[in-house]
């Protein structure tokens, strides 16, 4: 099968999916990767959300506190605010 083949998939009645092996294979989907779901014209498209490691974060973080000032306060409001539109 290449990856243009369609799979067929079922709705639970919480509204749950199950991606078929072949494909959480080939597109390296394992438990707890965070998927978005788009809304589109043709239907609903599933994205790979890629996260970046915590070691990867900090030193992000550490970049930018060189460039922008702001308070723990506000750093911890926007990790929030992050997190909340994830879920």
């Amino acid at each position: 099968m290449s990856t243009d083949d369609p799979e067929v998939t079922t709705v639970t009645s919480k509204g749950q999916i199950t991606i078929p092996s072949r494909l959480r294979e080939e597109f390296g989907l394992e438990r707890g990767t965070k998927l978005m779901v788009v809304p589109t014209d043709y239907g609903l498209v599933l994205k790979k959300l890629e996260l970046p490691s915590v070691e990867e974060f900090q030193q992000r973080v550490e970049e930018r506190a060189e460039t922008v000032e702001l308070s723990m306060e506000e750093v911890d409001e926007l990790v929030h605010e992050a997190r909340g539109s994830g879920e």
